[in-house]
């Protein structure tokens, strides 16, 4: 098993957990340099998922066996999960304190319920509170009202606390509703900050909103990254070409089912 009951308690107590060398340090090795040679500048430092399914090596390190069994683990525990289009590498992007559900008209899951709506974050380096590489997130913030987070986005002063000690290949989830911040390295270091990424839900839910934004990211600033220069515009213009046949031919092999499933841009259902 990846998840253990451990896992889902720290989630839904904590908004996040993680779970340590899901990656080997091998494969972690593999990834940064394929990423460093795709993420030159023409391409900018939010690979679109188009260069990620031609690599074998990052392709192959997310639709692996252990993606599988990850899978297994949340559709024993919270049924059907589904995949989102934006997988990927990011490499360098820290931006403030912020949570990523705002894109919705109203919460998903009330303060209290299990999360629905989960980032995945593989870090190729490791974390410190010195020199950064990871994540800090607010612990129990998904527990609080939007509004209760949105001043905490605006106010929280850090605590040793709040930064997730993860190692390189360690696989850090958490709810979209935690107030989080890439940790800010507080010296000079010359290890690239790369983090692969990608984004489950555990039902339809969110899907239309959800990829609406992701469509809408192309034209307007509705992340905080998107007022920095990491704004990933090559990477928003490739989301309409990720589709299930893509993803399944680059891999060779089936990869979506009844409880793993697949929701492209082109299943946003336009108003009439």
């Amino acid at each position: 098993m990846v998840f253990e009951a451990q896992h889902f308690d720290e989630l839904a107590e904590r908004g996040y957990c993680i779970i340590e060398n899901y990656l080997d340090p091998e494969t972690v090795q593999s990834l940064r340099k394929a990423s460093q040679d795709i993420l030159v500048p023409e391409v900018g430092d939010t690979m679109p998922p188009s260069l990620f399914l031609g690599n074998p090596q990052l392709r192959d390190a997310l639709f692996s066996d252990t993606l599988r069994e990850t899978v297994a683990d949340l559709n024993d525990r919270i049924g059907r999960v589904l995949l989102y289009p934006n997988f990927t590498v990011r490499k360098g992007l820290v931006v403030g304190w912020h949570f990523d559900d705002h894109m919705l008209p109203q919460p998903v899951d009330a303060p209290g319920h299990f999360p629905s709506f989960l980032m995945f974050n593989v870090y190729l380096q490791d974390n410190d509170p010195l020199h950064g590489g990871g994540v800090d997130i607010v612990p129990a913030s998904h527990l609080h009202t939007r509004e209760e987070r949105g001043q905490m986005a605006k106010e929280h002063a850090h605590a040793p606390e709040d930064t997730v000690m993860g190692k390189a290949g360690d696989l850090v989830v958490f709810d979209y509703r935690v107030v989080h911040r890439g940790t800010h390295p507080q010296v000079p270091h010359d290890v690239d900050r790369l983090a692969l990424q990608w984004t489950f839900s555990v039902n339809d839910d969110v899907t239309q909103d959800y990829l609406k934004y992701q469509r809408d990211r192309l034209t307007k600033k509705l992340h905080p990254s998107d007022y920095t220069k990491h704004q990933a515009k090559n990477f928003f213009a490739d989301l309409p070409n990720i589709t299930r046949e893509l993803i399944e031919n680059s891999c060779g092999r089936s990869i979506f089912t009844d409880r793993f499933q697949y929701r492209a841009l082109s299943d946003i259902a336009e108003q009439g």
